[in-house]
């Protein structure tokens, strides 16, 4: 380009004055002639950035083909001096002389001929200066002048876009917060710009508002500005940025400002998921509550029956846009049937609440509660009358049966016995004192058992004994003051009265006075005092409340004092350690009784009993017999059971065993000729003389006469055994082929047992390869005394 108007400028100086001359003159000349009509050729508007290289449109093309151009002169505004000129007269037009304006236009400017059609002047780097408008002639050999005319605007940017929210204040970061389902406005506003700048709204590269709103006449006019407005904010909206482009020409780049908007959402989804599809009562639930689309994250709580509960285990997902709360929690009866709500909130949006709700079926065992039914009152039953009990049943699922006790025992549909049961009620008719106690009903369902908390019957009824003093006997002597105790039972317990009579052996029925009333009102003391024969008889003792007077008396016989009855059946057990002594009390005689053994012993046959029988002066039968030893042991009991030790083995003792009331004692019950074959343990509290006593009582004899007695002994021992023997050849001949057991023979073994108590006992050896099991006593023969026989019950090797 600087070439080319270098050579022009060139040219221009050696061209002659003429020439020039003659150019000036046309072009004056040419200005005036088409001065008239130029301004009715159409102007092209070209807008440039300043800096840019831009090209004015000038068509060459002759009118006729047989034309041709002589000449193109360039003016800019109303100068009549062309700033550039194409000098084509001699006729070939790519010889043609370029000329341009000395000036800083002419030297950027050059005329590019080209197809006739795209001549155009070019102009280099624009400068504001040199905008104008700028007409292009072209005169022809033969056709008439040609104008072009081309209005060359510089473009001025408008300043970068500002936004504002609907409250008029500026938007500098992140736009919002908007709420989803209410309405966003953003105003995007800029000053200056030329041509007038187009302000638009995009999102995502489309476009969203692409109108301008007309500012309010005044100091606004100069701004350019576009209000978004959207009615209803959608999701579609949460997490995308706006755009607001102002741009004054098309081949301008736009001003872009980006509006990231926050958008408050709404939870959309909110689930409840249970890890049991059946919920029992007491056990563990695990429950799963989730939410989405909730922007900022949604905030759950839960609710049972319409009450928070617990601190639950929150997990929080932000890139999914989701909230999950974990609980664990148990349930009771009590929550069967309850809703469980789950609540997700947005805390930063009002009214952003979403929830889902369950309604909880909790399996749990029968709850039972027994009542009266309607219309029985239970301070009011009687003996005879009728009684209806109702059974309340809570349960899931519903039980399969109920059952009605009454205390601990199962109750059964009787007719009979006045025991109706239908469904869940019990109906007890004419009741009588056994129906008192606590009733309770009983369901089951495949959970669990349940029982009702009993309920209570205690009916009113009259004065009656208290078991054990319906009828007893007393005894007392003359002019002995007995104290007689009735006690009575009876509902209602408040103002009883008693009443005492005496129904003597003549038949004479007497009113006592003078009784006395203990216990709350339910026992009568009477202080009773025989002086003759004819006081021994029955006192009767009556009692009545507000139900009635008692049906039957409380009897006392009084009956005269007297010593009590021996023992019965007495027996001997030979234990471990001791000898024990059983006995069947007899009549107590009237008054409270104990028992007494005493323990007697002897020395045999021997001399020595001669000796001992002497030294303790004790007399003797004519047989030579002691008849009656002193006792050497004594012991008392409330009951008739004694234990024995330290029995010296190879005596014989005799056992006397008496029953001692206030009136002496009785006769005794003996057991006699008990010996021990071997010593038992234990120390016997001797109160009379025990075997160390008896030997240090023995003399001292010389030792010819111990030898006389020892021979004499062994003599009588040898007589003995041989006997022995022979009877017990005769046994086992008796015996149907059954051997006898033999072993050392340690047990006591009695001579003389009551006929009608003989009760074998076991006793063990120390053998620990065999245990030997025989009978503990002997049956005394009847025909010979001196003959035992051993009866043996059996025996395991």
């Amino acid at each position: 380009m600087r070439s080319a108007t270098g050579y022009i400028l060139r040219k221009s100086l050696l061209m002659p004055l003429t020439v020039l001359t003659l150019l000036r003159s046309r072009t004056s000349e040419a200005a005036s002639t088409e001065s008239p009509f130029q301004n009715k050729v159409p102007i092209k508007l070209i807008w440039a950035n300043e800096g840019d290289d831009v090209e004015l449109p000038c068509d060459i093309t002759p009118p006729t083909p047989t034309d041709s151009v002589s000449m193109v002169l360039w003016f800019r505004d109303s100068a009549g001096i062309p700033l550039y000129s194409l000098d084509a007269r001699s006729g070939n037009l790519s010889a043609a002389i370029h000329w341009a304006d000395g000036d800083d236009l002419g030297r950027r400017t050059y005329f590019q001929v080209g197809d006739g059609q795209r001549a155009k002047l070019k102009i280099t780097k624009v400068k504001y200066k040199d905008q104008g408008l700028f007409r292009c002639r072209v005169d022809f050999v033969n056709s008439p002048t040609r104008n072009f005319r081309a209005n060359l605007t510089l473009v001025e940017e408008p300043t970068k876009p500002v936004i504002y929210n609907a409250q008029g204040r500026e938007v500098t970061g992140v736009g919002g917060p908007f709420l989803e389902g209410y309405g966003l406005l953003l105003t995007c506003q800029v000053s200056g710009g030329r041509p007038k700048p187009s302000v638009t709204w995009w999102k995502n590269g489309e476009l969203l508002d692409g109108v301008v709103d007309i500012p309010a006449v005044g100091s606004l006019s100069k701004f350019t500005i576009n209000h978004l407005f959207v009615g209803k904010v959608t999701r579609s909206l949460w997490g995308t940025k706006l755009e607001c482009r102002a741009q004054s020409a098309p081949m301008t780049k736009p001003i872009v400002r980006e509006v990231p908007l926050d958008i408050y959402l709404k939870p959309a989804v909110v689930k409840i998921s249970l890890a049991d599809e059946e919920i029992y009562a007491g056990r563990p639930v695990a429950a799963k509550c989730e939410t989405w689309g909730s922007s900022p994250a949604a905030r759950i709580i839960w609710k049972l029956g319409g009450e928070a509960i617990g601190d639950s285990n929150v997990s929080i997902t932000q890139r999914s846009n989701s909230t999950v709360s974990k609980l664990v929690f148990a349930l009771g009866r009590n929550d069967d049937e309850k809703e469980l709500t789950c609540r997700a909130e947005n805390p930063r949006f009002p009214g952003g609440v979403l929830e889902e709700t369950k309604i909880l079926r909790v399996l749990y065992a029968p709850v039972l509660t027994a009542h009266l039914a309607t219309g029985y009152i239970l301070e009011t039953l009687r003996e005879g009358d009728d009684l209806k009990l109702v059974c309340d049943v809570r349960s899931n699922p519903p039980p399969t049966k109920v059952v009605w006790y009454h205390d601990d025992t199962l109750l059964k549909h009787d007719v009979n016995a006045g025991i109706l049961i239908s469904s869940n009620t019990l109906t007890l008719r004419v009741l009588a004192l056994t129906h008192s106690g606590e009733y309770s009903c009983e369901a089951t369902n495949f959970v669990g058992q349940g029982r009702s908390p009993p309920v209570l019957i205690r009916m009113k009824y009259t004065p009656r004994c208290r078991e054990g003093y319906e009828r007893r006997e007393i005894a007392a002597g003359r002019y002995e003051t007995v104290s007689l105790r009735c006690e009575i039972e009876a509902v209602p317990d408040e103002q009883v009265r008693f009443s005492w009579s005496f129904n003597g052996t003549h038949g004479d029925v007497l009113s006592l006075p003078n009784s006395r009333v203990r216990d709350n009102g339910l026992v009568s003391l009477l202080d009773y005092t025989p002086s003759a024969d004819t006081d021994y008889g029955t006192l009767a003792c009556w009692a009545s409340n507000n139900i009635g007077r008692q049906r039957s008396p409380c009897l006392f016989h009084v009956v005269p004092a007297k010593t009590p009855q021996a023992p019965m059946d007495c027996s001997l057990h030979n234990e471990s350690t001791s000898l024990e002594v059983n006995c069947i009390p007899g009549s107590d005689g009237g008054s409270p009784q104990h028992f007494l053994l005493e323990v007697r012993g002897s020395l045999g046959n021997s001399g020595i009993v001669q000796v001992i029988s002497q030294t303790l002066q004790t007399p003797q039968s004519d047989q030579g017999i002691v008849s009656e030893a002193p006792p050497i042991y004594q012991e008392r009991n409330p009951k008739p059971t004694f234990r024995l030790r330290e029995l010296e083995p190879g005596y014989d003792y005799t056992l006397y065993v008496y029953a001692v009331n206030g009136r002496g004692r009785s006769e005794p019950a003996l057991l006699k000729h008990v010996r021990v074959a071997e010593p038992i343990g234990g120390k016997l509290e001797s109160t009379g003389i025990f075997l160390e006593d008896l030997k240090k009582a023995i003399p001292q004899v010389d030792s010819q006469s111990m030898i006389i007695v020892i021979a004499l002994i062994g003599a009588a021992a040898l007589i003995l055994v041989g006997i022995g023997v022979v009877i017990g050849l005769a046994i086992c001949r008796r015996r149907s082929g059954r051997p006898a057991v033999s072993g050392p023979d340690d047990f006591t073994t009695p001579s003389y047992v009551p006929a009608q108590r003989i009760e074998p006992r076991t006793r063990y050896t120390n053998d620990s390869r065999r245990t030997q099991r025989r009978s503990l006593y002997v049956e005394e023969n009847r025909n010979d005394p001196d003959i035992l026989q051993q009866v043996e019950v059996d025996s395991q090797v």
